[in-house]
């Protein structure tokens, strides 16, 4: 049987759902957040509305499911599974609604009860291939 979720994984599986100050609130005025498939660190609050708002515009439709997690005073770590109708233009292609699942983990290094850092890792190549169907 699974445990419910920890206070940080609830409030991110909410913030996700639409709730940009929420997921501000969660994260260290001098936070970094990178994406390690795409190679892009952003920083500071502006950069999690910079991350937020660009998720939303490449998948109107995201929605994300948490998976197991381990959460700890200084570190916390999340699978996930993003999916959504992905449009835009990535490596000089464009697409419009091109539904993708993507799955990934969150690795955080936390301060105080907030994300200090927050890397993802997952699989461009997966998205690759999805966006070619």
């Amino acid at each position: 049987m699974k445990n419910s979720r920890p206070p940080l994984i609830e409030h991110l599986h909410q913030a996700w759902a639409g709730d940009v100050d929420l997921l501000v609130s969660l994260y260290a005025e001098d936070c970094v957040f990178e994406d390690k498939a795409l190679g892009l660190a952003h920083h500071g609050h502006q950069g999690i509305r910079d991350v937020f708002a660009f998720t939303f515009s490449i998948m109107p439709d995201f929605s994300v499911t948490y998976g197991d997690f381990v959460v700890g005073s200084d570190y916390a770590a999340v699978e996930w599974r993003y999916t959504g109708s992905f449009q835009g233009e990535l490596e000089g292609n464009h697409y419009q609604g091109v539904p993708v699942a993507i799955n990934g983990i969150s690795f955080m290094v936390l301060r105080d009860g907030k994300i200090l850092r927050n890397s993802d890792y997952w699989n461009l190549a997966t998205l690759m291939e999805q966006l070619k169907k």
